[in-house]
């Protein structure tokens, strides 16, 4: 099946996680580089490298009077070279995963249960199902037309028309979930599009620091949330309705992978100060996931509550509801029952 919602192929499979990988490598070289060659990060390592290594019980000593030895100074460029930046690839592998595509085979199974129970009916009461295993409600529905009597007409009302109406209410509830799965992975789409734009522009403000006195100011924002939620009206008799709040199409509308708002500052002075803010970058969008997924959680446990309550209510009473039919009378019939004129042959 074609998925309507596609994943740009750019944020897709190996070609993401060979972006992220490729440019988290970049990024740290470029620390390192510039740690290494400009003079105010440089200046900085240095300092905190000798403070830790020359510190002594509760006095935090400051830079020395006297020159570094030169084998002291090689030694924190090695330690700058292995060590300070070795979290920048293991941080951004973080967020190789989820993928958007792994949400494609519920789409499709779901977009297969909703074709299969789909159907209309017209005012008097005829139904046209989209599944040719569903025309068997329309073959009973003639076979019992050659039969009269109370039973014939307590099964058309009270299972066969209700049938037909929860074949169609099943296809919209399919429907529903369906759309809110293709937002959850509108959304790991812009989370995608989130972790490369910080990658590009942390490793724009690392190389900023060597153009100029004045550098450019380069900001990242948070992850655009989508309004994930449901609507899903049951009603108490007749043809349910169920229907999406969040249709799809205003979501896609906003773009699959707008520019986040620019809102966190990640140009710094030095190059350690760039790596923190990438950091604090880094943990926002995490926190922005969370969020999005808890509500991807809450509209997906008010659907099933929904789908509960509808059904406790018509199993408990055996009345036909939105999503369930009662059990008809002649399931539990005697011999009697039925060939005392209850159920005759049609004239």
């Amino acid at each position: 099946m074609t998925d309507s919602v596609t994943t740009p192929s750019e944020l897709a499979g190996s070609t993401y996680e060979n972006t992220v990988r490729t440019k988290a490598a970049e990024l740290k070289r470029e620390l390192i580089r510039q740690t290494l060659d400009d003079i105010e990060s440089w200046r900085k390592a240095v300092d905190v490298q000798w403070e830790r290594a020359h510190r002594t019980g509760n006095t935090s000593a400051t830079s020395p009077m006297s020159p570094i030895p030169p084998e002291e100074i090689e030694a924190y460029r090695q330690t700058v070279r292995n060590d300070y930046y070795e979290w920048v690839v293991p941080a951004f592998e973080r967020h190789l995963l989820p993928d958007p595509d792994a949400i494609n085979p519920m789409i499709d199974g779901l977009r297969t249960i909703e074709s299969s129970f789909h159907g209309s009916q017209d005012n008097a009461g005829n139904f046209t199902p989209a599944s040719p295993a569903l025309s068997r409600i329309n073959d009973v529905r003639a076979d019992m037309n050659h039969w009269q009597g109370d039973m014939q007409v307590n099964f058309i009302d009270n299972f066969l028309t209700p049938l037909q109406n929860v074949s169609v209410n099943q296809a919209a509830v399919a429907k529903v979930v369906r759309e809110q799965l293709e937002c959850s992975k509108i959304m790991y789409i812009r989370y995608r599009k989130a972790v490369v734009n910080l990658l590009d522009q942390s490793i724009q403000a690392v190389r900023e620091l060597n153009n100029s006195k004045d550098p450019k100011s380069f900001t990242w924002g948070t992850l655009i949330g989508i309004a994930v939620g449901t609507g899903l009206t049951l009603a108490t008799g007749g043809v349910a309705i169920a229907g999406g709040v969040l249709i799809i199409g205003s979501t896609i509308a906003q773009g699959l992978v707008p520019d986040p708002p620019k809102t966190n500052e990640l140009s710094a002075p030095t190059a350690q100060e760039v790596a923190v803010n990438v950091s604090d970058a880094l943990s926002k969008l995490s926190g922005d996931v969370f969020e999005e997924e808890r509500k991807v959680q809450d509209a997906f446990n008010n659907i099933c509550q929904t789908i509960a309550d509808s059904r406790a209510a018509s199993i408990m009473n055996n009345k036909a509801g939105p999503l369930a039919v009662a059990t008809p009378s002649v399931s539990s019939a005697r011999p009697s029952e039925i060939t005392d004129g209850s159920l005759r042959p049609s004239r």
